[in-house]
Order: structure tokens, then C-alpha cells, then sequence
């Protein structure tokens, strides 16, 4: 009987300090001071329950869980917010409100630009999010993650107090290596070059484009007309 009381008091609390987490987030969102009133006054009840209730579970250093058998399933879709000061990722939907993580089941690892949370045996399954390349430098030490009402929500406490705008650094897109066509080098040479780097990066309707068009002036310097180079021995190596 203890431990079903202490059971449901732990939920109680992850329930609290997940409704607590949202209303916060929606806080962050709302600009209209009528509805940033009812919230803000939502979050003074649930501070007042909170303080009376047993803390949720959180992790802030990594964990060695027991391992098991449970598939892995890796998260893609989650949320994020941010202040000058942190960053918050909500996961939400892996686990139904009344279902219990045990500490040892949870295990988050934070470096300076990356972090992966894992919650083991979850409605059969193990739930893996990991995230790297953050646009900052993160304090491990202050990062943590609490278990929440249907998911949980990482807080990574930023070394610099500045705004992100992304949480990932953006990829720099690919530079094109198109040939550049040399005034002075032989014309054919030139645009064999030219069409074969057309082909090589090519979408498949390009590549047919390009063939067709290749067929077609070989045909044509074969009867002695004039065409494009002979080039379909360089794509044959393609």
C-alpha cells in the first residue's frame, strides 16, 4: 500500500511539472497580456502544488541503465524553445500519463555540442533522441531531462547568453563544380567536359535528355553532318 501511494504521488508530481513545462512554453508563445494573465495565474497554482508534491524524475549526468531486449525507436519529431539563457526540447506522445519511468530507466548524456536522452522500456519499447551539431556550446553540469506526462523535456543551460534562432548549425549548401570552359583549350574538349558533368549531377530526365541528345549528333556525324563532339565513349565510362 506504501508503494502504491508513493507511485501514485510520483505521477501526481510528473503530471504537475508537465502541465507546468507546457504552460511555460505557451507563456513563451502568447503576446496578448489578457491570456499571458490567465496563464501566468494557472502557473501560480501549479508552483503552489508543486512545492507540496515529491520532485519528478530527473537526470543531469548520464546513467548506465540495465540494458534490454526492447526494440529502439529513434525520435525525429519534437519541439524547442529557447531564452537567452536555454533551450528547452519537448518530446511528447512516447508514453501514456499513467504509466511510470523508473530512474534507472532513464540515461541523457550531454557534451558541449550534443546530447542524447534514451527511456528504456517504455510501452515495450526504448525511446532514443539525440541531437548534434547545437548552435552553441552548451554547460553539460546545468543540462538536464525530466520524465514528463507523455514524453520528457530537455534543458540545456547555454555557456554563452545569447539567442540561437536555429538548435542545429545549418548545412552549407553544396557548391556547384561545374567546369569552367577554357578560351583557349580545344572547343570540343570544352563542352565534352561541360556535358559530361551535366550528366554525372544530373537528374535521371537530364541523363535521358543528354543520351538522346548524344545519340542523335553521333548519328548525325556518321552521315557527315555537322554535330556536337563524340563524346559517348566518355559517358559509356559513366
Amino acid at each position: 500500500n506504501e508503494y502504491k501511494s508513493y507511485l501514485r504521488m510520483t505521477m501526481a508530481a510528473q503530471n504537475i511539472h508537465a502541465d507546468m513545462d507546457e504552460l511555460k512554453h505557451l507563456l513563451s508563445l502568447s503576446k496578448r497580456p489578457a491570456v499571458r494573465a490567465i496563464l501566468e495565474a494557472e502557473l501560480s497554482k501549479l508552483a503552489v502544488a508543486a512545492a507540496a508534491a515529491p520532485a519528478p524524475t530527473e537526470v543531469t549526468a548520464k546513467k548506465t541503465a540495465p540494458k534490454s531486449r526492447a526494440p529502439t525507436k529513434k525520435i525525429t519529431n519534437y519541439a524547442w524553445d529557447e531564452t537567452s539563457k536555454s533551450v528547452k526540447v519537448y518530446v511528447t506522445g512516447i508514453k501514456d500519463a499513467n504509466v511510470i519511468v523508473e530512474k534507472e530507466n532513464v540515461e541523457a548524456t550531454f557534451e558541449k555540442r550534443s546530447f542524447s536522452v534514451m527511456l528504456r522500456d517504455v510501452k515495450g519499447s526504448n525511446f532514443s533522441l539525440s541531437i548534434v551539431n547545437l548552435n552553441g556550446n552548451i554547460v553539460p553540469d546545468d543540462s538536464n531531462v525530466r520524465v514528463t506526462k507523455t514524453g520528457f523535456t530537455v534543458t540545456l543551460k547555454k555557456e554563452v547568453d545569447k539567442m540561437w534562432n536555429d538548435i542545429k548549425v545549418k548545412k552549407e549548401e553544396k557548391k556547384d563544380d561545374m567546369p569552367k570552359l577554357d578560351n583557349d583549350a580545344d572547343p570540343s574538349q570544352g563542352l565534352m567536359n561541360l556535358m559530361k558533368h551535366m550528366y554525372e549531377s544530373g537528374d535521371d530526365e537530364m541523363k535521358r535528355t543528354i543520351a538522346k541528345s548524344m545519340y542523335e549528333a553521333q548519328q548525325k556525324q556518321k552521315s557527315g553532318e555537322t554535330g556536337m563532339p563524340d563524346i559517348g565513349d566518355s559517358l559509356g565510362d559513366i
